[in-house]
């Protein structure tokens, strides 16, 4: 009989003993590190794809400045050097008169 119960006890002891090994190893049961696994490479890729929006932003807004730049050069060049109507009256006059018109 004492046979019998040292059996249930040994095996009982094992059972618990292998539970409390599992859970302690720290190996997960389930799928879990290919499910962080796949996380870990979409988080990967949203960062590069986020690092080229601020790329393509910066870019875009550095275009900007230049062309107000040159905006601005073209207004200082057009407002030193305006044109008067009767110069260019008398050129086409004089370009009517040399065809033969009056």
């Amino acid at each position: 009989m004492f046979s019998k119960i040292k059996k249930y006890v040994i095996g009982f002891f094992v059972l618990v003993g292998g539970i409390l090994f599992a859970f302690l190893s720290g190996k997960s049961a389930g799928r879990k590190q290919e499910k962080l696994g796949g996380l870990k490479d979409k988080i990967k890729e949203k960062d590069k794809s986020i690092k080229k929006t601020k790329k393509i932003k910066k870019d875009v807004k550095k275009s900007i400045e230049s062309t107000e730049k040159y905006l601005k050069e073209l207004e200082k060049k057009k407002k030193t050097k305006p044109k008067k109507k009767s110069a260019t009256k008398a050129r086409s006059k004089l370009k009517n008169i040399g065809k033969g018109k009056k």
